[in-house]
């Protein structure tokens, strides 16, 4: 007979699913829309994640593959690229919200376990900053995903839960390599607790491991194959910035950690607001953190940070994005309370009141204020500049090559979803055959004349650089700005390369302005 098992009861019975549900659906639809409705082309991040997603590739130029094979299924299922990535942003928010409330049950009553997930919604990786979906965003769903399942493994010892950890802990790896901080965190807890020794003794963290392993290890063989070649990447933003020091003391660790703590304040705030108002006979006594939520909430960040001391780079803001979605639920374990039911009415609504000022910001931003990122028309660009390439060619584009920006637009939005080719890179993009690229031939863009000269330099017979001039405003901006848009083509080898220029003179219609 199987025993019952008293959190899944409480799951079950938890009397604020409700409005749980209704909360996420409220915020998935808003940040899903809100972005839809404003922006002209989808975020940077988010258009490059669809053209790694062509390749199929076991890795990318700069990370781990699983956010560009995400974004690729999602759009060939969904046909708008905008809508998709917008959504799946908004789905892995959702998910992180699921699945740090049904952690909270376990430690926390249900009105502190609801708050403790609803509160998220002030730290910005949760709201504005997952509009650009990315490995980030996806991490975010993931880390707490693999917290509860590790979680309900070590407390029903179930062989099932441990292989979702398992599973779920190598697709964490595969969305971004600062994932792997919460590995050695939960390894800390088996090791230093009672009960995690004892679990060492049983084969169920062994097989988390593997599987997880298992999971990762077609990317370590690409990785070996292609030389590390995301590393680089990583190793270069490292090094874009020095790092802050003083008397030859690191300090990048406490900047870090002070922007983190700036990122999640809205969601401090809310707390300090519903504690501050519950009266004293509704608050329980102080506790010290118990081992495993200090493991999983606050262990995977301390040893970023510390590791980026001891290593002394600079250090990225987002290596953390993953790593705060559990600061409510250890406010609310600690400092216990019980607010009555007009209190936890007017949480919620000041929780909604803080969504609805991220999001205004978020439009008025938009709306008002003219930036290429936001306010160009994605697709009518990437259409015009594709008929730079017809004007030249009849057979399909598959190529584009240059500006990363500009490739992933093009990547992106033809219906042809040309493959890339980074900054006309081939180191950059060494899965493809250079050979195929020339007999295929390539549109390449870029943002400066010396740019395109640079890419003249590294690819013998690519055509003369042309000029587009492209105006773009914000819809409520008189301001007009200008995208200038320097391109041309490596044609493929029978069409020669002395042949005219590649020119925009057929598509004037879609071509705001075109310059020689």
């Amino acid at each position: 007979m199987t025993r019952p098992d008293p959190y899944a009861q409480k799951l079950r019975d938890d009397p604020h699913r409700g409005a749980f549900r209704l909360f996420l659906l409220i915020h998935v639809a808003f940040w899903v829309l809100l972005p839809y409705l404003t922006r002209g082309v989808a975020p940077f991040d988010s258009t490059e994640a669809l053209a790694w997603g062509l390749t199929w590739e076991w890795g990318t130029n700069k990370h781990p593959p699983l956010s560009g094979w995400l974004a690729e299924g999602f759009v060939r299922l969904l046909g708008d690229p905008d809508l998709t990535v917008y959504l799946l942003g908004q789905l892995c928010v959702a998910a992180a919200l699921v699945y740090v409330r049904r952690l909270a049950l376990g430690y926390v009553e249900p009105e502190a376990a609801f708050f403790s997930a609803v509160f998220l919604e002030g730290t910005i990786y949760y709201n504005f900053s997952a509009v650009e979906y990315n490995v980030n965003v996806l991490s975010l769903a993931l880390v707490p995903a693999i917290v509860y399942y590790f979680w309900r493994a070590a407390q029903t010892g179930r062989t099932g839960f441990w292989l979702a950890a398992g599973l779920l802990g190598g697709l964490a790896l595969l969305a971004k390599y600062t994932n792997v901080f919460l590995l050695p965190a939960l390894g800390l807890w088996l090791a230093a607790t009672p009960q995690g020794r004892n679990l060492l003794r049983s084969p169920g963290p062994w097989l988390a491991a593997l599987t997880a392993f298992l999971i990762f290890l077609p990317h370590l063989a690409w990785l070996a194959h292609y030389d590390f070649l995301p590393l680089r990447y990583s190793q270069g933003k490292a090094a874009v910035a020095a790092p802050l020091s003083l008397a030859g003391l690191s300090l990048e660790p406490v900047r870090l950690f002070l922007a983190q703590a700036g990122n999640a304040a809205a969601s401090v705030g809310l707390w300090a607001w519903l504690y501050a108002k519950t009266p004293r006979t509704d608050r329980g006594r102080r506790r010290r953190p118990e081992a495993f939520l200090l493991c999983a909430g606050i262990l995977p960040l301390g040893l970023l940070l510390a590791t980026i001391g001891l290593l002394g780079f600079h250090g990225g803001t987002k290596w953390a994005y993953a790593f705060l979605g559990y600061i409510p639920l250890l406010l609310f374990f600690c400092l216990p309370a019980s607010p009555p039911p007009a209190l936890r009415r007017k949480a919620l609504i000041l929780t909604y009141a803080v969504l609805a000022a991220f999001g205004a910001g978020v439009a008025i931003k938009n709306l008002g204020a003219t930036t290429a990122s936001i306010n160009i028309d994605g697709r009518a660009l990437a259409e015009t500049l594709k008929a730079a390439w017809s004007d030249t060619d009849d057979r399909p584009l598959r190529y584009v090559g240059g500006t990363l920006r500009l490739v992933s637009y093009l990547s992106t939005y033809l219906p042809e979803r040309p493959r890339p080719v980074w900054n006309m890179d081939p180191t950059a993009a060494v899965w493809e055959d250079e050979k195929n690229i020339r007999a295929a031939g390539v549109l390449a863009l870029a943002l400066s004349e010396n740019e395109y000269r640079a890419f003249q330099d590294r690819w013998p017979g690519l055509s003369a650089p042309r000029r587009l001039n492209w105006p773009f405003r914000a819809p409520l901006s008189r301001k007009e700005a200008m995208l200038t848009v320097f391109y041309g083509s490596l044609p493929p080898p029978e069409r020669g390369a002395d042949q005219h220029p590649t020119s925009l003179e057929g598509a004037l219609s879609l071509s705001p302005r075109e310059e020689k």
